[in-house]
């Protein structure tokens, strides 16, 4: 008879177990992101990564079972497995370090076959991590046979407990691993903590297995008698592993669209689904015991979960409105970011809980079953194994042929179709009526083919990005144009029907969009022309480059529109993104048509340290920072590699937005880039996105303008608005010196593929969109900034507009008004913009001396017009100007008259005159005009910085409370910097 203190040991082992359960996938989750830093994130990297693992799992999972019968003591055994899993925890991180850069920097480069470098990398791979993951395959069974012989009563209650103790315990590790430990402690410290874990569950199952002491090894019934449901169960128990994971694949690509592409949206439906894994255990608890045909019931399970799968295909067009409605009910700020997450989760658990939750009834009920009947501790083991091994083959079926080959919708029906036929072959092994067998069969045939006329998943809802606007495209205002379900990816490209431009996406996230050659340019547009067009005018020599990333494939085509290249190596992830980027037509036609033009399928990491090319340019567009292991292309560790496979003099060009990011995001990522390149020039191609040029060693030169007006190239660039060099320039918005201390000030913790801050964080920034646009509109400061200071003249075409960039607009504009007034003011305005006219007409009109509000406006329009026009003009131009506008001054505009010589110091460039000029304006004892005030404060900061009076610009920016800015923020960055070190 057993003491309630004996009973005790029972729960405090399930509740060790889900301990276990926790670290364990920790573990799955470290591990996986230290592989792939190394591997790379290609489909098939992702996939074996996973069959690593889980292989692992299923080979200790079926040594234990095999060995069962010799161990005495299970639970001693378990203390001692999980001593040596936290064992090669402790030292995993300085491990993967040290021998992955032996791998990188001295075994590989030595290798000059493909195929052994890849057989090189996978052994490695296996041997960092298949010994753990065999021992951690192996501390389910000993930990079920230690409780089984200790608690032999009940032995089904027991299963479906370790199974749901063991599965919710999973659940919270990656959800805490996933939104906790990574965020503040990075992967070293994850796993680190996974491994304090395992020491603790030693010790704790250690002191246990001594108090219940040594157990009485069960003995087996003959063989015969054990084997006749013993193959027949293990193979249900491998299909339905099978069967799993073709829906964990499929319905994780289906949520993607739903809930977004990013890592933390991914842990969120993988915790949904092991979570109706443990809920199904639970339920099945107190039920297994009694069950009288177990056989039947494992039937009726198998039954109902192929039919709720299908139920799934049904239903996945409406989560799109969900998402709809709750987005519009949500707020954009932190609370809501909280929220935003838990009706993910929700949405998640509502499509796929009901089948995870009778899936998680299956193994429980396997393995009670054969043990019951005496197949021995050792099945255990085996279910466990083969349970595996299905679920291995799931992952590699649905991502390398179903996917690819009969799409998302096709794969589920094939999931649920083997778990139909395993209820029918179930049904066959148990003592079920024909009647029941019969409506089984036509159950099943029904299920099947309602699914298969079930409405097509939508391409429209899957391709409008909801979980970032809230909306979806329809009929009336888009078309599809392709849909593909790639191995990695769902790609689409969709027609707006209204501008007749095309859009490529992916996961829902539109990557890029080209109009016709008729139509107005898109913002997209500018940005590909730039990222192809700007590397050609900054290494006129360049004659070979690789690209990262596909997307509509303008980019490259715009590379290729030189023949001073001799090769350009285009590196895209998924094949789908490719077949998209040929409906693009004359915008990528060269990509396809040109010999020079190489297509590789394949992830950047694993390309680059696959291969030993060095180029003159590396142009990396991957999608935005927040998609899943995007960030890991903008990291410390990926720079660190990615410089060594430039030439001497090549060049870095980088794409990066500034909309849905924050300041800290990039400053994280210029702090990577800076760690590895020593230079670094920025460009903004529109409001919300840069290119970045960055060089290895040594400092960037100007832009040559010697393959500007090559024909192909200048046609381009003319599509875009930059009909001559000068209007390129207008674009600049600094170089590392001007910039550097401002991303240092901000204090953001480095980018790395071992602390990733960017992926950690990127999802919530975009969720509450927030912006660092001001980067990019930074031009528009009303002061010249160092970096681009027009003391020449500009060529800028009078017919010509630049619209993609309001900064560049800008100027733009108030150079031609400041020539229209250098010239006398004389005819009509020659712009057609609104806020030239009225600055034009307003200052071509005298005010009314006796008026002070005519003045005041007078005033304000003037200091509108300096902040456009001197920024962007030479001191002779301006000249003309000044005294243009100083003869509309009245005698008693006082006020007026300093506004002007604070525009005369400006243009001259001459510091004491406009330091001083600005004094007097915010000296008088009342400005009357709050934009004459703002404008004089920038103007005094801006004297201070070029000065270098330091203290002088801190003292200024705290006691005179000026309007806040970027460039102030510069200033005072760089002001903070130079105190300090004295």
């Amino acid at each position: 008879m057993k003491t309630s203190t004996h009973l005790n040991w029972q729960y405090i082992l399930f509740s060790i177990f889900a301990l276990s359960g926790f670290s364990g996938l920790i573990y799955e989750s470290v591990w996986t992101s230290y592989l792939k830093s190394f591997l790379g994130h290609a489909a098939y990297a992702q996939t074996l990564v996973l069959a690593l693992f889980m292989g692992g799992m299923a080979g200790g999972a079926w040594l234990a079972g095999r060995f069962m019968s010799r161990i005495n003591n299970p639970l001693i055994a378990y203390a001692v497995i999980e001593a040596l899993i936290g064992l090669f925890g402790i030292f995993f991180h300085g491990i993967f370090l040290a021998a992955s850069s032996y791998m990188l920097d001295v075994v590989l480069p030595g290798m000059d076959n493909t195929a052994a470098i890849e057989v090189v990398r996978w052994s490695f791979a296996a041997m960092l991590i298949f010994p753990q993951t065999l021992m951690l395959g192996a501390t389910f069974p000993l930990i079920s046979i230690g409780i089984l012989r200790s608690f032999p009563n009940t032995p089904g209650s027991s299963i479906s407990l370790l199974y749901f103790t063991n599965s919710i315990g999973a659940v919270l590790g990656v959800l805490t691993c996933g939104f906790f430990l990574i965020s503040n402690i990075g992967l070293p410290g994850a796993i680190m903590t996974a491994a304090l874990i395992n020491f603790l569950l030693a010790i704790l199952v250690y002191g246990i297995g001594k108090q219940l002491g040594t157990q009485e090894i069960p003995k087996q019934k003959a063989q015969s008698e054990k084997s006749e449901l013993l193959r027949p169960l293990l193979l249900v128990s491998l299909i339905t592993g099978l069967s799993s994971f073709i829906y964990e694949i499929s319905w994780i690509r289906m949520l993607t669209m739903v809930l977004g592409a990013s890592t933390h949206a991914f842990e969120l439906m993988l915790s949904a689904f092991i979570l109706g894994l443990a809920l199904g255990g639970l339920w099945l608890r107190k039920r297994i015991d009694r069950f009288t045909n177990p056989l039947q019931s494992l039937g009726v399970i198998q039954l109902l979960m192929g039919a709720m799968a299908l139920v799934t295909v049904l239903i996945y067009n409406s989560s799109f409105e969900v998402m709809v409605a709750l987005s519009k009910a949500i707020n954009q700020n932190d609370n809501g970011y909280i929220l935003f997450n838990l009706v993910s989760h929700a949405i998640a658990a509502g499509l796929i809980l009901p089948t995870t939750f009778l899936a998680g009834m299956t193994l429980p009920l396997i393995t009670f079953v054969l043990y019951k009947q005496g197949a021995g501790e050792s099945s255990i083991g085996k279910v466990y194994a083969c349970n595996t091994l299905g679920a291995i083959l799931g992952v590699a079926l649905s991502a390398m042929i179903l996917l690819p080959q009969i799409g998302l919708k096709n794969a589920i029906i094939f999931g649920a179709a083997l778990d139909l036929l395993l209820a029918l072959f179930l049904f066959s092994k148990a003592d079920v009526s024909l009647v029941k067998k019969t409506l089984s069969y036509l159950f099943s045939g029904l299920a099947i083919a309602g699914s298969l006329l079930a409405p097509a998943f939508n391409p429209l809802l899957m391709s409008s990005g909801v979980f970032r606007n809230g909306t979806t495209f329809t009929e009336a205002t888009h078309e599809s144009v392709m849909h593909r379900d790639g191995r990695t990816a769902t790609v689409d490209v969709i027609r707006n029907k209204e501008r007749q431009s095309l859009i490529i996406v992916t996961n829902g996230k539109p990557d890029a969009s080209v109009a016709p050659p008729d139509r107005p340019v898109t913002l997209d547009e500018a940005t590909m022309v730039m990222l192809g067009g700007l590397p050609l005018l900054a290494h006129p020599k360049a004659q070979t480059a690789a690209v990262i990333g596909m997307g509509a494939g303008m980019s490259a085509d715009v590379l290729l529109r030189t023949q001073q290249l001799k090769s350009v190596d285009i590196i895209e992830i998924e094949g789908a993104m490719v077949e998209g980027a040929r409906l693009f037509g004359k915008a990528s036609e060269k990509v396809f048509t040109d010999p020079r033009s190489h297509i590789h399928i394949d992830d950047a990491k694993s390309y680059f340290s696959a291969h030993r090319k060095s180029y003159d340019l590396i142009i990396s567009e991957p999608s935005d920072t927040w998609v899943g292991g995007v960030s890991s292309l903008f990291t410390h560790e990926f720079y660190g590699r990615i410089r060594h496979h430039l030439k001497k003099d090549g060049l870095l060009i980088q794409w990066l937005h500034t909309y849905e990011t924050s300041p800290a995001l990039v400053a994280s990522i210029f702090t990577a880039l800076g760690n590895n390149f020593t230079d670094y020039r920025i460009y903004a191609s529109n409001h919300g996105n840069i290119v970045i040029l960055a060089k290895a060693d040594g400092k960037l030169g100007p832009l040559d303008a010697s393959n500007f007006h090559e024909p192909n190239l200048h046609a381009s660039f003319k599509r875009v608005g930059w009909h001559n060099f000068d209007d390129i320039r207008l674009f600049e918005i600094g170089d590392r010196e001007f910039l550097e201390p401002l991303f240092v000030s901000i204090n953001s913790p480095v980018n790395s593929d071992f602390f990733p801050f960017v992926d950690q964080n990127a999802v919530a920034a975009r969720f509450k969109k927030l912006t660092f646009t001001s980067l990019t509109n930074l031009r528009s400061s009303p002061v010249p900034l160092p970096g681009v200071a027009f003391d020449g003249k500009l060529q800028i075409e009078a017919s010509q507009w630049l619209h993609n960039l309001p900064a560049a607009t800008n100027a733009q504009q108030g150079r031609k008004l400041g020539l229209y007034f250098a010239s006398g003011a004389k005819g009509p305005i020659p712009i057609n913009e609104e806020l030239g006219n009225q600055l034009g007409a307003a200052l071509v009109a005298k005010p009314l001396c006796n008026d002070p509000v005519s003045q005041s406006q007078w005033a304000r329009n003037l200091v509108g017009f300096a902040a456009i026009s001197l920024p962007a003009m030479s001191a002779d131009e301006a000249k003309p100007m000044l005294q243009f506008l100083e003869g509309q001054l009245c005698d008693t505009a006082k006020e007026n008259r300093n506004i002007l010589h604070l525009m005369a110091g400006i243009a001259a460039r001459d510091m004491e005159a406009t330091e001083l000029a600005a004094k007097n304006i915010l000296g008088t004892e009342k400005v009357r005009n709050r934009f004459v005030q703002n404008y004089a404060f920038q103007a005094l900061i801006w004297s201070y910085y070029r000065q270098t009076k330091w203290r002088e610009l801190q003292t200024a920016i705290v006691k005179l409370d000026g309007p806040k800015s970027l460039f102030i923020d510069i200033a005072s960055a760089h002001a903070q910097i130079k105190l300090n070190a004295k």
